[in-house]
Formats: C-alpha cells, sequence, structure tokens
C-alpha cells in the first residue's frame, strides 16, 4: 500500500480485494499484488486494457507511491491508446492533491506488448537468468552485474528474496537445480568459487572451490543417477560435476580434462546423463557424465552423420563452422531433435535425428542467448540479441517466428529461460537495461487498443510549426515522420533518404521557412523545407560530421552546431561563437533565446543541470539539482510569462524548473530512461523515453 492510505481517506474503499480491474481508484490505490492476482481473471475490452496498462511498468510503480502509480498508469494508457482510461485515471485523487499538474495527451506504444505479465526491477545490468519449478511453484532468478542474485515468484511477481553473492565483480554463469523439494541456484563470477544459494531460506548452502587463479564461466545442471548435479566449464579447460547434496565435502564427483570451452550444455542419451561442450571452429564434444568418457566429437567437418537419439528424447547440440560457438542451447526435459547454435557470423539448427542441417543458416551475428522449449507442440527457440533488438521466439522446424517478438527490452538481453508453471509456458528474459521480464508464451500479443500506426519505435524527434500547425517530426527506422501534435496523427508520407538510424535531429526557421537538418550514423547530412517537403541539400564535412556535435539548433535565421562541451559552431560561417561555458565534462542540451539572451542548458557528472550565457561562458544562478542519474536531454521556454527549464535523463524523469527561482515546479515518472525533451510553441511538453514519445500538457 502507498503511503497516503496510512490514515482515513475514500481511498481505503476502493482497495479493497474485491475492487474491479477496471475501476482507475482501485488500480492507482490497491494493494498491488492483489491487483495483479485480479487481472488474471479479466473479462471484456476494458478489463483486459487495463490489465495491459497495469502490467506494462509494473517495475516502476509496484513499490512506489500512489502519485506516481497514477503518472505511470496514466501514460501507459495512453500508449495503449486508451484515452478515456487515460484520462480517469489521471483525475483519480491522492492525498491533498486532485489532480496532477501534468496530463498527458497522447503517447506511442512501440515498447509495448501485452504478453508480458511482470517487468521486475534489477539494481544492476542482469547477466543471466534461470528459472527453477518446484511442485506448481516457479521462481524466476536472476544474477547481476553488481554481484547481487535476486529471485522472484513466476506467478505473483513477489520479490522473493535477495542475496550479496561475494562474487568478485558482476554474477558470470548462473543455474538451479532442485535438491529434496528445495530450490537451489548455482552462481559464478571472476574468481574461482561456485556459490550455492538456497533459494527458500535466502541463504549461502555452501561452496565449491576451483583455484585462485581460474575461474568458472559456463555452469549447467542435470541429474546423474537420480541426484541433481551442477556441471561447471572454466578457465582451465576442466569440466567438473559438483553434488550440491554433499556441499560440506565440496569434492567434484568428476573432472573431465576438455580443454578451452566456450559454450556449455547438458541432455540424456539412451538414458545417460551427459555435457555438450562447444569450442573453437565449431567443435562440439560429447561427454558421459558418468565415467567423464568422451562419447564423439563433432563439427561441420565430419564425414558421419551426428545423430543422436533414444527412445526417451532426442538430443538437442550445436554443430559450427570455422568459429567458436558461443550459444549452445538444449532441452532435456523434451524430445526435441533439433537444436540452435549461434557464433558470431550465423544462427544454424540441425537435425540431430537426420544429421542434416534444417534449413540455410540464418545471418545473425548479435546473438548473445538462446533457450530450447516445445510450445504449441512446435519445436522452438527463445533468441536474446545483442543492442534493443526484441526476444524472438523461431520455429526451429520452419525458420520461422511461431509467434511475434517478445517487445520491452531497451538493450542486450544476455539471459532466457522458459518454465512450464500451471499448464502455462513463461520465459524469463534479463539483460543489460536492469529488468527481468516475464512473459507469458501461450498469449497473444494486441491485447488493448494499440494506436495504429505508430508502432515503430522512434529514435529522435524534434517540435515545430509548419503551416500554422503544431507538429512533432519523428525519425524511426523507416524514415522521418510529420505528427499532429494534437492526436499523433501521421500527415503525409514520411521523408526518406537517412542511411541507417538517425544520431541528431533539430528544426528551425532558416529564411524564414521551417527547415529540418538531420544527421545518421553514417554522417550523411540532409535537410529539408518541411512546409514544401523538398530536400534542400547535404553535406558531410568535418564541421557536419563531427562526432564532438552533440546537436544541431537554429540561431539568427541559420543553423549550427553544439559540441559536448557546450561550444557552438556556426555552420555558415565556419566560426565559434561565443565562450566555451567554464564547467568541466559538461554535455550541451539546449539553446535557446530566452528574454532577449541566448542562453545553453548544459548537464554535467554531478547530475546537476547549468544554465550558461552563450556570449560569456558565464553561469546565469546556481545549478538547479534534483536528478539522480546522468541528464541526457534538456529545453529551456518562456511559459505563462516565467523562463522554465525542463530536463530528462537517466533516473526515467523529466523535472521542471522555474529557472529565475532555481525551485522544481513539477516531476513526471517514465517507464524508461528520457533521452530527449522539448517544450512545443504552446507550452506542452513532449518527451522521448525508451523508443516511444510522449506529449504532456500542464492543467
Amino acid at each position: 500500500m502507498s503511503e497516503d492510505l496510512r490514515s482515513d481517506g475514500p481511498a481505503r474503499e476502493v482497495a479493497a480485494p474485491g475492487g474491479r480491474p477496471a475501476d482507475p481508484e482501485w488500480l492507482v490505490h490497491g494493494d498491488p499484488e492483489q491487483v495483479l492476482a485480479a487481472l488474471d481473471g479479466a473479462a471484456g475490452r476494458r478489463e483486459a486494457s487495463a490489465a495491459a496498462v497495469y502490467r506494462a511498468s509494473g517495475h516502476v510503480h509496484r513499490d512506489a507511491g500512489a502519485q506516481v502509480r497514477r503518472q505511470v498508469l496514466a501514460l501507459d494508457a495512453a500508449r495503449y491508446g486508451d484515452r478515456e482510461l487515460a484520462r480517469d485515471i489521471a483525475e483519480v485523487p491522492v492525498g491533498r492533491e486532485t489532480e496532477g499538474p501534468w496530463v498527458v495527451r497522447w503517447a506511442t506504444g512501440s515498447g509495448l506488448d501485452s504478453r508480458l505479465r511482470y517487468a521486475l526491477p534489477a539494481p544492476d545490468e542482469v547477466g543471466a537468468v534461470a528459472t527453477a519449478v518446484v511442485e506448481d511453484r516457479g521462481l524466476a532468478v536472476a544474477g547481476c552485474k553488481d554481484g547481487t542474485l535476486h529471485w522472484w515468484d513466476l506467478t505473483t511477481g513477489r520479490d522473493l528474496g535477495k542475496a550479496v553473492t561475494g562474487h568478485t565483480g558482476a554474477v558470470r554463469a548462473l543455474t538451479t537445480v532442485v535438491l529434496d523439494g528445495r530450490p537451489l541456484a548455482a552462481t559464478s563470477g571472476y574468481e574461482g568459487t561456485v556459490r550455492v544459494w538456497d533459494l527458500d531460506e535466502g541463504e549461502l548452502a555452501g561452496s565449491f572451490r576451483v583455484g585462485d587463479d581460474e575461474w568458472v564461466t559456463l555452469l549447467a545442471a542435470q541429474s546423474v543417477e537420480g541426484r541433481p548435479v551442477v556441471v561447471g566449464a572454466g578457465t582451465d579447460g576442466v569440466v567438473r560435476v559438483w553434488d550440491p547434496a554433499a556441499l560440506t565435502r565440496g569434492d567434484e564427483l568428476l573432472t573431465i580434462r576438455t580443454g578451452t570451452v566456450s559454450a556449455l550444455a547438458t541432455a540424456t542419451r539412451r538414458g545417460r546423463p551427459i555435457a555438450l561442450t562447444g569450442h573453437s571452429e565449431g567443435v562440439v564434444r560429447t561427454w558421459d557424465l558418468i565415467t567423464g568418457q568422451e562419447l564423439g566429437a563433432r563439427s561441420d567437418h565430419a564425414e558421419e552423420p551426428p545423430a543422436v537419439t533414444d527412445g526417451e528424447m532426442r538430443l538437442c547440440v550445436t554443430l559450427e563452422l570455422n568459429a567458436t560457438t558461443h550459444v549452445l542451447a538444449t532441452d532435456p526435459a523434451s524430445e526435441c531433435a533439433l537444436a540452435l547454435s549461434a557464433d558470431s557470423y550465423e544462427v544454424r539448427i540441425a537435425d540431430l535425428a537426420t544429421g542434416e542441417e534444417v534449413g540455410e543458416p540464418v545471418p545473425a551475428g548479435s546473438v548473445e542467448t538462446a533457450a530450447v522449449r516445445v510450445l504449441h507442440g512446435r519445436p522452438a527457440a527463445l533468441v536474446g540479441y545483442a543492442g534493443r533488438m526484441p526476444v524472438q521466439v523461431w520455429d526451429l522446424s520452419t525458420l520461422r517466428h511461431l509467434c511475434l517478438p517478445l517487445v520491452g527490452h531497451e538493450a542486450t538481453v544476455r539471459g532466457v529461460a522458459t518454465a512450464v508453471v500451471k499448464g502455462r509456458c513463461l520465459a524469463v528474459t534479463g539483460g543489460d537495461d536492469g529488468s527481468v521480464r516475464v512473459w507469458d508464451l501461450d498469449g497473444e500479443r494486441g491485447t488493448g487498443d494499440l494506436p495504429a500506426g505508430r508502432a515503430r519505435p522512434v529514435q529522435k524527434f524534434a517540435v515545430a510549426v509548419v503551416d500554422g500547425r503544431s507538429v512533432v517530426v519523428t525519425a524511426d527506422p523507416d524514415g522521418l515522420r510529420i505528427l499532429d501534435l494534437d492526436d499523433g496523427g501521421q500527415i503525409g508520407e514520411p521523408l526518406t533518404g537517412q542511411t541507417g538510424a538517425v544520431d541528431l535531429l533539430s528544426v528551425g526557421t532558416v529564411q524564414g521557412r521551417p527547415t529540418l537538418i538531420m544527421r545518421d550514423r553514417a554522417e550523411t547530412v540532409r535537410m529539408w523545407d518541411l512546409a514544401t517537403r523538398e530536400q534542400l541539400h547535404g553535406r558531410s564535412t568535418t564541421e557536419y560530421a563531427s562526432s564532438s556535435i552533440q546537436f544541431f539548433a537554429a540561431r539568427e535565421d541559420r543553423f549550427v552546431a553544439v559540441t559536448h562541451t557546450g561550444r557552438v559552431w556556426d555552420l555558415t560561417t565556419s566560426a565559434w561563437i561565443g565562450l566555451e561555458p567554464r564547467q568541466n565534462g559538461v554535455r550541451a542540451l539546449a539553446l535557446e533565446t530566452l528574454a532577449g539572451r541566448d542562453v545553453i542548458v548544459t548537464g554535467d557528472g554531478s547530475h546537476h543541470v547549468h544554465l550558461c550565457d552563450l556570449a560569456t561562458g558565464e553561469p546565469l544562478g546556481p545549478p538547479l539539482t534534483g536528478h539522480t542519474g546522468d541528464v541526457r536531454a534538456g529545453a529551456a521556454a518562456v511559459l505563462d510569462g516565467r523562463v522554465v527549464v525542463a530536463t530528462g535523463g537517466d533516473d526515467a524523469t523529466v523535472r521542471v524548473w522555474d529557472a529565475t527561482t532555481g525551485q522544481q515546479t513539477g516531476v513526471y515518472v517514465f517507464p524508461a530512461g528520457v533521452k530527449a525533451v522539448a517544450v512545443a510553441p504552446d507550452g506542452r511538453l513532449v518527451v522521448g523515453f525508451g523508443s516511444d514519445i510522449a506529449v504532456l500538457a500542464h492543467r
């Protein structure tokens, strides 16, 4: 419950367990665990929409107060296109405040997926994930870059525990086993110790030692003669098998000298437990986990068919050619005859029953992780990628997508895992965006009313006035689009011509015309007259394409470039304007003309925001404080006769200050880091967060 419910008030009534899933007051004030439990029974379009909205950013508002929850829920309702629900949520009273100072008008929804059950917050980048199922209870387990281990209930999303692993740096590898009905997790880091954790008690159960100068880089689990074991591969070229039931002894059950291992998996062959190890040039070797004997090495150069099968299951292994196998996935719990493997160049699918590849290799050098599972009766693989690519679900027998990609992660996905809990097939993913996400793979994407035509991830945006109409110009992978600021509708056809992603985008008035300037990552600069949609010219000179340029801006009827130090370069005269701001490590965020003075809004490593006079470089008052992360974007404008500054950053907030007094006048929380902020001519706030944009109006 939020702090607001500690006092008497109408919120106590709506927070009762009998609240309806579509009741906005219950969504804002209700206990999150009770709300999430009730959402499983959502029926009808409105309740289904409310369920998708509530789950979209649960990692942000679950443990927050009612005021933050109201903001985030209203925003996500707008992202789903449910403006009625967004309005109703924004009007829910919170404490003595009847309405929030800002209300969302509309937003894009490219980062939404209604199959998401929970987005679970992690304190740092997630390096590995695993699942454990004990009877009908499932756990999601994650190891983080800060060396901590976290686990949650897969059904309710409840945080069940946290441990500081004691590893030197990040948790590098993670696996789980179930011993006598108790879920255990084994972790390794950048030292020679594997630690085993009792997830019921939340305590260290014991550890295995490798050596002072070596460490375990890969972990897997298997059952050997009826008991669960942990299998580890280290930098010393040895695969070790440990018995978690004999932690006090700490000796290996088995030691296998395999040579350098780059990928590890376990499975069963003819009823015997085996380990699969991936090596350089695509070689995959198979080892008996009882005797330690090698059962045969396989590579794409092998003449004999690499089929491995028995009456109970078919083994999934990886075959590679002239590159190191870095992804090796198996599903020992099913009769999966197909395998996915990845190196730095491509993904291959092999049918091990016939020894033949299925289809042609798929170019996909960015694969980071994969998991194999039979889904909807088809052999499937969940594949996580580097960058901001969604997790894809492949049908391994056809090399086609089994369902739409899982959209939501904002950075590289480092780990994927699956589990079946109460008959539902769930996926767990985690990565560099610091979140662990739980997906219902039996669900259908599309619940809710996603805005049509605006599902593309936004890379950059700018605001402008074209023919008296306030617009937002957005850059996405398919081109530059002009959207109506009032309703988000697209105006005309996209402007095309960029090569790759857009990294700079600005709009200004040049020679009396609304003009757009854009630079893509190929360092090609293009300009358009937004009224006529004619391309003016493009240049790829040092002045335009230098990586030191932070953004373009219009000043005195021409474009200028602002560098990362805050210096302003006139692109027409090729000369510096004014002086460099007298601060260390500044980031230029905006260039505005306020009360007749050219002002640069900057941020620095202390998370402070500074206003500097362009001509002198002198600060205009004390720094503006409040952000808890790096400041990535900012804008300044005159609203209601007062100079205001709006900034956003990695702490996923937009903060608004009165520039004259330095007083913070508002804060709005977003589901992802804020990368761009602009103030429209009519005072509305346009915010770029994650891969979406939102338009907010002050009441």
